[in-house]
């Protein structure tokens, strides 16, 4: 029986509701609107009164419940060290509500077309960007261990393939021959369809079995998070170890200043500033006064900012659906106005959505992704 459910989580939800407005100003929906009805707890509060019948359902309460990137920037949480998943979940398991009411029909039909169109991935996918990580990664038929390349890796830094494949030759590890894109199923829950998300992640899981994988390596935060701590949240056994390609990095080989961009998934859902951050050793480092309280920057020789779970969102790292454009479009603009702000000569991305987002918005910038400084 499913355990994951709004009704096991009803008394999380109410914590949330309850708690109203403790990080308002760090919330980048409500930064981007200045309207309460766009800060995470205003939301569950409506949703918890349509739960709880004090309300009916509206298209109106839907479309507020979508509007929201699921980034975990802004909760109070970071204020108060309290558990980071709790908004989260509440937040999917409230918009499935709605869902199975009849609501947000435009949005799971943009979903579901946007699947259809991109042959059941999340993201266009050309086939030169599928041949680019097969003549990169070194296979091995004998070898159990799986190369999972996400969506997003896939189509995203395709032109990092060729780095990626250097990194394991030199740590000499070859992979099962399988090398393929793998649409993971974070956008089933986004979206509330948590019933088809459980689904689809329980026939990757058994598809891995099936080949006899012992680990599975990962290319991302969203990966990584899916795969460990969300398997988890709903009862999906997995026999085989998951290992991310920054957990047996030691240090990244950074010679110039560099911005580090690490994402909501890395920052956020699996708590890793410490552990980027130690990636990037600085042989001189001075605090910068005059910065924002909980995103510290440096002038230093490698890494001139300290990475930490307030960094902002530059978007979304899933294909969103359901949110306003024009509050996506402030939200980035705000991430980037911190990124132009310290001196250095370099913006290393460790995510593929913001790599994808930055490399367009910031031509006149040296955007590297993390693999090549592996």
């Amino acid at each position: 029986m499913r355990t994951y459910t709004l009704e096991a989580y009803e008394d999380k939800l109410v914590h949330q509701v309850i708690h109203l407005d403790q990080g308002a100003c760090y919330s980048p929906e409500f930064r981007a609107t200045r309207m309460m009805h766009d800060y995470p707890s205003r939301k569950l509060q409506l949703a918890w009164s349509v739960y709880k019948g004090y309300l009916p359902p509206t298209e109106y309460i839907a479309s507020l419940l979508f509007q929201f990137l699921l980034s975990r920037q802004g909760e109070r949480w970071q204020n108060f060290g309290e558990c980071a998943e709790d908004l989260t979940d509440a937040m999917i398991l409230c918009r499935e509500m709605m869902v199975k009411q009849g609501f947000a029909k435009e949005v799971i039909q943009a979903f579901k077309r946007m699947l259809d169109q991109n042959g059941g991935h999340v993201c266009p996918l050309p086939s030169n960007s599928v041949d680019a990580w097969r003549g990169a990664i070194p296979t091995d038929p004998a070898s159990s261990t799986y190369l999972l390349i996400d969506d997003a890796t896939a189509a995203y830094a395709a032109d990092c393939a060729s780095s990626f494949g250097r990194y394991f030759k030199e740590q000499e590890i070859a992979f099962y021959p399988e090398i393929q894109p793998t649409f993971l199923g974070w956008e089933y829950f986004a979206c509330g369809l948590v019933d088809e998300g459980i689904t689809h992640l329980q026939h990757l899981v058994d598809h891995l079995i099936e080949r006899h994988i012992s680990t599975v390596v990962v290319l991302s935060g969203q990966a990584r998070y899916l795969l460990t701590k969300y398997l988890e949240k709903l009862s999906i056994a997995q026999p085989y170890k998951v290992v991310d390609v920054l957990d047996e990095c030691r240090c990244l080989k950074v010679r110039e200043p560099s911005y580090l961009y690490a994402g909501s998934f890395n920052l956020r859902y699996l708590d890793r500033a410490r552990k980027m951050n130690d990636l990037v050793k600085n042989d001189r480092e001075e605090s910068i006064k005059d910065c924002a309280e909980f995103t510290p920057l440096l002038s230093a020789d490698h890494r001139v900012n300290q990475l930490t779970c307030w960094q902002k969102p530059v978007c979304a790292e899933y294909s969103l659906v359901g949110c306003d454009p024009a509050i996506v479009a402030a939200i980035m603009n705000d991430a980037i106005a911190d990124i132009a702000k310290p001196p250095h000569s370099q913006v290393i991305v460790f995510e593929p959505y913001a790599y994808h987002v930055l490399k367009n918005k910031l031509q006149a910038e040296k955007i590297s992704y993390y693999s090549e400084v592996l």
